[in-house]
């Protein structure tokens, strides 16, 4: 193999005589594009010597390579995805359930019970043709008795749980740092560049970085 073939760019050339690509084992996670890596570490890689001269090895190589740091670039990823305020470094949020038993219970027992009876006699008096006095010419006796009863009983009961959620938010700054440092430090964030990092932790762990 010549030493053309000894770079990164050489393997790569020399692999594609056979359709494939020394890139083709690597994988990342979602969030970065894979093209624009490929094309980073060729751009900033692609004259260096590799560390395996094999091109099927270094294939290999790479795809345990990114396997490896698979669970670091997944949270460089997610921590640049965080959405924050910038010039805030106090976020406080609570959240509370309250749950109150109300235990109600109405009872209602009533009884009505009426009892009516009559009782009446009627009598009819008649003077005889000879005599002024009055006697019984008939009689007629009336008793009657009603009674009636009636009973209405009720009860009823009740348990409703009844539940508040409420919540608070404090944040801002505490006065820890001044908004200009907290400034400062939001674009250092914005200086990391996470195809920049992968490229380098690439260039130190597979390639033999000897500048000419």
């Amino acid at each position: 193999m010549s030493l053309a073939k000894m770079t990164l760019q050489g393997l790569e050339i020399f692999l594609q005589y056979q359709n494939k690509s020394i890139f083709d084992l690597l994988t990342v996670p979602e969030g970065i594009e894979k093209e624009n890596l490929v094309d980073n570490i060729m751009l900033e890689c692609g004259e260096f010597e590799t560390l395996y001269a094999d091109p099927d090895f270094m294939r290999q190589a790479i795809g345990s390579w990114s396997l490896k740091h698979q669970a670091t670039f997944t949270r460089w990823v997610n921590a640049l995805s965080i959405e924050y305020a910038p010039l805030e470094n106090y976020d406080r949020q609570e959240n509370w359930t309250d749950v109150t038993d109300a235990d109600t219970t109405n009872r209602l027992n009533s009884t009505v019970t009426a009892n009516n009876s009559s009782n009446g006699t009627n009598s009819t008096n008649v003077a005889a043709y000879d005599t002024s006095s009055y006697s019984p010419s008939d009689q007629v006796i009336d008793s009657s008795s009603a009674q009636s009863t009636s009973t209405d009983a009720s009860t009823g009961s009740g348990t409703e749980d009844v539940t508040f959620t409420h919540g608070g938010r404090i944040h801002g700054n505490i006065g820890v740092t001044t908004s200009q440092q907290m400034l400062q430090q939001e674009l250092d964030v914005a200086r990391f560049n996470i195809i920049d990092e992968i490229t380098k932790l690439f260039m130190q762990e597979l390639c033999i970085a000897v500048y000419d």
